[in-house]
């Protein structure tokens, strides 16, 4: 199958109108039988509409569009008549693919060409409420598999620890960014971990068989991380997958690594590394390995398409506050430049009103209703100024900022809230004083989290040019005066067990790399170190966002210590 396919513009043309018309009919009949679910005449006259569908769809070879026409066919051919709750979704399902199949003949049209991937999606969700499995993202991509990888300096040796003891600390490594990339919390952060573990697994696996899987699985998860791709169900399932690969290793010990990976799985991680828009040098050893052509988009194109298809999307929670911050420093420079005159002029108050009611619309769009409120209640106070002639003293003018400063504290923490009910609530009913004070605070800590990252920054650097330098000790002199430091933060936020992980950082420098004799195995120790310290940089990304974030995630850290023989106390 292939990614795309041309488009007869003649054929298409002639049958579309009609094409159209049949898809309208059949979606109204379907609506029609969903509020009258006895009528059998109106679900057999919306089958047959999809039966005339498909006929036409595959006279002009438009190979996705009718796939998906034949799963709308056989989901309708299960609907039943009657009341039950439980076609509900099915129903649904049904909706919008009626939705989706014009807007992709129109796109086929206008661009001349099919794009099939772009109805993987559709197609599976009405697979998925039949319960047939679901079609792989990579269904219209073909590649070989069976593709031997050589490179110099590859060793499937392991050093300090058992094959076993490693990859289950590399397997709780992967699953603490699965679960994050699963949750869509952290969600770079999360692949990062999961792809430092595939990478190691590779750098372990050496030459064997099994290595494939590894080394591809680690670009497939840059590309999504560095490029920010969409993590769709089917890319969370994909990856599960790889977990069960690295718990069979864990299992099995050396003999799993000698066991060709499975081809479907193999083949959905090229896939996603054949998505990247950047052609950095690891895409493209992947694509010289296997051989395939190259994509005809990206994976920021194809979802630019899949967006295009389903409607314009709703405005993030980022870009309400982006718009809100840029409103509430216009205000507070008219009334920087008010009070530095002493007085306010009628001109003045009319740019200050109109700029104040645009915020209070917005935050009674987004449901902070009280900050809202609040700034509705200084409007009518400047309106009373303006319309009775009246200037505004500094104290009057004070107030008002001191209302802007609430709001904008409000503001600042719209994309933590994520605006859902309960978080709303607890947005309006804080006390101004709380809100601001809060948020102050807040800025506090971010300050000195971002201190301890640039830290552990440092830190990376430090070791690389240690490592690439055959170990000179000057790299690395200030590496555990840096590590005080980020555990210094670490106790100011009472991050208590962040605080254990760093120390033994500082004594596994202090005690293994600091002394005289060089120890055995340096390279695979400090590999083992760079787990703990990305650990730690896991956590600190989770805290900039919560600092009530659970910090089991430390256990990675914890573990590659206890490994390296400086257990935390």
């Amino acid at each position: 199958m292939r990614q795309t396919e041309t488009v007869n513009l003649t054929s298409l043309n002639l049958v579309r109108d009609e094409l159209v018309a049949t898809i309208e009919s059949a979606a109204s009949k379907l609506e029609q039988f969903v509020s009258d679910r006895e009528n059998g005449e109106l679900l057999q006259a919306c089958i047959e509409g999809i039966q005339q569908i498909t006929g036409t769809l595959n006279l002009i070879q438009l190979q996705g569009a009718d796939l998906l026409a034949k799963e709308l066919l056989a989901l309708a051919n299960e609907i039943t008549l009657g009341t039950e709750d439980d076609i509900d979704e099915q129903l649904s399902v049904m909706t919008s693919s009626f939705f989706i199949l014009p807007r992709y003949l129109e796109y086929a049209q206008q661009t001349r060409r099919g794009l099939p991937v772009l109805l993987i999606s559709p197609i599976n969700d009405l697979r998925r409420v039949r319960g047939a499995p679901p079609l792989p993202e990579s269904q219209f991509f073909q590649v070989g598999t069976n593709v031997e990888r050589r490179s110099a300096n590859r060793s499937s040796s392991v050093f300090g620890e058992d094959l076993e003891a490693l990859s289950r600390r590399l397997r709780h490594m992967y699953q603490v960014g699965l679960v994050g990339a699963l949750q869509e919390k952290q969600v770079k952060a999360s692949l990062g971990m999961m792809q430092r573990a595939v990478e190691r697994l590779d750098a372990i696996t050496g030459d064997r068989p099994l290595g494939k899987l590894w080394w591809v699985a680690a670009v497939a998860l840059q590309v999504l991380a560095n490029e920010g791709l969409e993590l769709t169900l089917s890319r969370k399932m994909l990856f599960g997958r790889v977990d069960r690969q690295i718990k069979k290793v864990q299992k099995s010990g050396q003999a799993a690594l000698d066991v060709e990976p499975n081809a479907s799985l193999l083949t959905e991680l090229v896939y996603l590394s054949a998505l990247a828009a950047n052609d950095d040098p690891a895409v493209r050893q992947v694509r010289d390995a296997f051989k395939y052509t190259p994509l005809p988009y990206t994976g920021a194109e194809l979802a630019r398409e899949r967006q295009a298809m389903q409607g314009p999307s709703a405005s993030t929670v980022s870009s309400v506050a982006a718009v809100l911050k840029d409103e509430l420093r216009s205000t507070k420079e008219i009334l920087e430049l008010a009070s530095q005159g002493g007085t306010a002029t009628v001109s003045e108050f009319e740019e200050l009103i109109k700029t104040l009611k645009k915020v209070a619309d917005i935050l009674a769009v987004v449901g902070l209703a009280v900050p809202s409120q609040t700034l509705k209640q200084e409007i009518t106070k400047v309106e009373g100024w303006r319309d009775a002639g009246e200037t505004a003293d500094a104290k009057a003018m004070l107030d008002v900022a001191d209302t802007l400063l609430y709001v904008e504290s409000t503001v600042s923490g719209l994309d933590q809230l994520n605006l859902s009910d309960d978080k709303l609530s607890q947005a309006n009913e804080m006390a101004r004083k709380q809100v601001i004070a809060s948020n102050q605070l807040a800025e506090a800590e971010m300050v000195v989290i971002q201190e301890a990252e640039a830290g552990l920054s440092l830190v990376k650097r430090a070791l690389n040019s240690f490592a690439e330098s055959n170990y000179d000790r000057g790299h690395i002199k200030n590496v555990a005066a840096t590590l005080n430091a980020v555990r210094g933060g670490m106790v100011v936020m009472d991050f208590q067990r962040a605080g254990g992980v760093v120390a033994s950082c500082v004594r596994f420098i202090e005690e293994s790399l600091m002394v005289n004799d060089k120890p055995a195995a340096l390279q695979q120790l400090l590999e083992t170190f760079a787990d703990a310290v990305i650990s730690l940089e896991y956590y600190l990304d989770a805290v900039k966002t919560d600092k009530q974030a659970d910090d089991s995630v430390l256990e990675v850290a914890e573990e590659s210590l206890a490994a390296l023989g400086h257990k935390v106390r």
